[in-house]
């Protein structure tokens, strides 16, 4: 099949919170977010997943999978085989071998599901907003953004579904450890021994009772162990999170479970943490604990940074994962004066609501904002 296939538009159902609290769907987590609100601005699954995975958005991009017609949502798969020489997409067209069925521009079958449980979170994260965590519903409503309502995906969706089907499933949230539609969730699948659960957690809670019992007695359970940065890198940015406790209960949980067969860190990047990439690899790399990279989006994306900002970063962080992030992960990268200072005015509200200052968690990025006049 071309390098622009992926299997996923076929087997892969991914639910998520549309910006009006409703449950909708996307390709997949991957797939650039601001694209796909283009596409399908109308998000929802009230007509049925069938449906709703069934829109003329989907069903272009799979035709132009078919048709080896590159797909602009899904530029981070592209940027990652030439980088790393696999991505995401591949290791989708490892598991879900379908090019030898009757593709059309239909979904075929739900064989793994994303699910975002709900915006239930116990965390502050200066690089999310209240789409993602109910706690940050001030500071958006001080920064001028859209105030995003409890959102919730009802379980008994999933009625509409062949489950025996599925074999895995990935849960975020919010906090997927936190919400009261996590266990219901598990519950509906008739077989747990047949399925493969993969965590999105912030590793603020410790699986127990029942909920422990179903995890342990899955087929293979893995985590994506959720950070950005080493120590007060990831504390400023990851607001309510503390780094030595993420690696310590990251690994209480790795060994809670017998069954765990992938484990990982995610950092994640963006303006406010991204002079400490290098040292945040070498960090998990000395530590032996695997480690993989999220590039942020939004307010907190490299994309609209001045070009003294790049510059900078380069300097002690001038590699082929960062240039990458510059360059083909924000396409068509300009400084915009107006996002930049909605930047700068996050630093100050948050500063002012967390009784914090940056100078005392990144003085590096502090100093090079004092340096270009830009006082915080």
């Amino acid at each position: 099949m071309n390098k622009y296939f992926c299997s996923l538009p076929w087997v892969h159902l991914r639910l998520d919170s549309s910006y009006n609290g409703q449950t909708g769907v996307s390709p997949c987590c991957k797939f650039d977010c601001e694209e796909w609100d283009k596409l399908n601005s109308e998000n929802h699954v009230k007509y049925g997943l069938q449906n709703a995975m069934n829109t003329n958005p989907f069903k272009k991009i799979r035709s132009d999978m078919l048709n080896g017609i590159p797909t602009p949502g899904c530029i981070d798969c592209y940027e990652d085989d030439k980088l790393l020489g696999g991505s995401m997409r591949s290791a989708a067209n490892n598991s879900y071998k379908i090019t030898n069925k009757n593709l059309t521009t239909e979904f075929l079958h739900t064989e793994y599901i994303e699910v975002f449980l709900d915006n239930t979170c116990n965390l502050e994260c200066r690089m999310c907003s209240s789409i993602n965590s109910t706690k940050l519903r001030r500071r958006d409503k001080l920064l001028g953004d859209t105030v995003h309502p409890n959102a919730t995906c009802d379980p008994n969706l999933l009625d509409e579904l062949d489950l025996n089907l599925v074999r895995k499933i990935k849960l975020i949230g919010g906090e997927p450890l936190l919400s009261k539609h996590h266990l219901p969730f598990l519950k509906k699948f008739p077989d747990h021994s047949k399925l493969n659960l993969l965590y999105n957690t912030n590793a603020t809670i410790i699986p127990s009772g029942e909920t422990r019992d179903i995890m342990a007695s899955v087929n293979e359970l893995n985590f994506i162990i959720s950070c950005d940065g080493i120590y007060k890198y990831n504390d400023y940015q990851r607001w309510g999170s503390n780094f030595e406790s993420i690696i310590e209960n990251g690994l209480k949980i790795k060994n809670t479970f017998k069954n765990i067969k992938w484990f990982t860190f995610l950092n994640t990047f963006s303006i406010l943490n991204l002079n400490a990439y290098k040292k945040t690899i070498e960090w998990f790399k000395e530590n032996n604990l695997d480690t993989m990279s999220n590039w942020g989006e939004g307010d907190l994306s490299v994309c609209f940074a001045p070009d003294w900002y790049e510059e900078w970063i380069l300097q002690e962080n001038d590699c082929p994962e960062v240039r990458s992030y510059f360059n083909e992960r924000c396409l068509n990268r300009k400084y915009d004066p107006k996002k930049w200072q909605k930047f700068i005015d996050l630093i100050k509200i948050t500063d002012k609501m967390y009784g914090t200052r940056l100078e005392d968690y990144n003085p590096e990025l502090a100093e090079q904002l004092h340096k270009h006049k830009i006082y915080i």
